[in-house]
């Protein structure tokens, strides 16, 4: 077992106390790129990038440079879905038989089925609850088609854009967000557009101009983006797009208005304060947080952000536009973020070749029950996870005469008797996997 997460409390405090948003392996290992199957750490990932997490909890991962789909079950255990380890290709099958070319992001539909922005192939990729992958939007076997100069001129697409299936075009599309209505949007991000695909795989061009960048606030073709990147849908029904070369979250309306919402195209920088005055460097994903808001990837800065329901942006975790090597301490060119429903966070930290986990809201309280005879602590806790009561002693830290306690809900709880010393330091600790 490995020590995952602490929280001290004075047995003598009765009061509640809450813990900073603390940054915690998940899957993978520090800076050890390669590829492995297994629970927790001894998993191995080559550059985590898209995420999408499902109702009941599990993670899809888009291992880019393993040109797979990984997924996470809530007890850690990573397999692969689709694709084979370290091969790059383009072909549509079951599970091992399919090949990915760098996928980057992945939405998973409320029936389970995944979606995938396979950038490399320049195509919208299906995986079905059985394994079975097939080509949504985009012309599988074309990658040739897009211009190898256009990463760095911007300057070449197909002629024919839109269209149905394999009629339509992209040009690395790195964000993909499923909407309620039964449709995607996509982060075309070298045609520098938003593209809305049906289930069907119609395919048409909501707002920007294709290989036409800018930062332009406007209406459909009016507007202007440069290298949208990771998307999420707000509380509110809009859509908000990380635009990363334009340092800003951009907000779309459903009829395809789009304006500023946080940062300014023209000033890069990693500085919190209200959201039109905040300022990011790279901003590579946006998804919703469930008390308002969101959390914002900074990839550039290696840092999250938090942009509260009130406006205000503030730093999450990490923080440092210095290169980085890989560290469990700090983040290093996190790509991609995903909440569950208590605000915790779950970070594809790229470079770091991790999954981490921020537990953001941990919260604890202390009460004396049956006559003073006995003491209850109660804390936020994650389903599925196993907790340990320890005392502080002369000779360190020591568990508890009590067993470990397996969380089945978003609290839990443990009674123990009344020391007869009654001011002593205790902590709730997160078992690893």
């Amino acid at each position: 077992m490995k020590l995952r997460f602490t929280f001290l409390l004075m047995l003598s405090m009765v009061s509640t106390a809450f813990g900073d948003p603390l940054v915690t392996p998940f899957s993978g290992i520090t800076g050890q790129m390669g590829y492995r199957n297994g629970i927790g750490d001894d998993a191995i990932f080559n550059d985590p990038m898209g995420l999408a997490r499902d109702s009941v909890g599990n993670l899809y991962i888009c291992d880019a440079r393993n040109h797979v789909i990984r997924k996470v079950t809530p007890g850690g255990l990573v397999t692969t879905l689709a694709g084979k380890p370290g091969v790059a290709g383009a072909v549509d099958g079951v599970g091992r038989r399919a090949r990915f070319r760098f996928p980057v992001d992945i939405a998973v539909a409320p029936n389970g089925v995944l979606y995938v922005a396979d950038s490399g192939n320049h195509c919208i990729r299906v995986i079905t609850t059985d394994g079975a992958v097939s080509t949504l939007a985009g012309d599988l076997g074309s990658a040739n088609d897009i211009d190898s100069d256009t990463g760095l001129k911007f300057s070449v697409v197909s002629p024919q854009l839109d269209g149905k299936g394999p009629a339509a075009r992209f040009n690395s599309p790195s964000g993909i967000a499923y909407a309620p209505g039964d449709f995607l949007y996509v982060s075309d991000t070298a045609n520098h557009t938003i593209r809305k695909i049906t289930l069907h795989g119609d395919v048409t061009t909501l707002a920007g101009k294709p290989v036409s960048w800018g930062a332009t606030d406007g209406t459909g073709i009016d507007a202007r983006f440069n290298t949208p990147m990771g998307l999420c849908i707000g509380a509110d029904g809009n859509l908000y797009i990380a635009d990363s070369m334009n340092h800003a979250i951009r907000c779309m309306t459903p009829k395809a208005a789009v304006s500023t919402f946080a940062g300014h195209a023209s000033e890069p920088g990693c500085i919190p304060g209200p959201r039109r005055e905040a300022r990011f460097c790279n901003p590579t994903d946006v998804t919703p947080h469930p008390e308002g808001g969101f959390i914002i990837c900074e990839s550039f800065g290696n840092a999250l952000f938090r942009l509260n329901a009130d406006g205000m942006v503030s730093l999450f975790a990490g923080g440092s536009t210095s290169p980085t090597e890989p560290s469990s301490k700090t983040l290093s060119q996190p790509h991609s973020v995903v909440c569950d429903e208590q605000g915790n966070v779950y970070v594809a930290d790229t470079f770091n070749q991790e999954v981490r986990l921020i537990i953001e809201k941990f919260e604890t309280s202390i009460s004396v029950v049956n006559g003073a005879s006995q003491v209850t602590i109660t804390w936020d806790s994650l389903p599925g996870r196993t907790y340990q009561l320890q005392i502080f002693r002369t000779q360190g830290w020591e568990n508890s005469s009590l067993p470990p306690v397996d969380a089945v809900g978003e609290q839990t709880s443990t009674t123990f008797p009344m020391p007869a010393e009654k001011a002593g330091i205790y902590r709730i600790l997160l078992l690893g996997f």
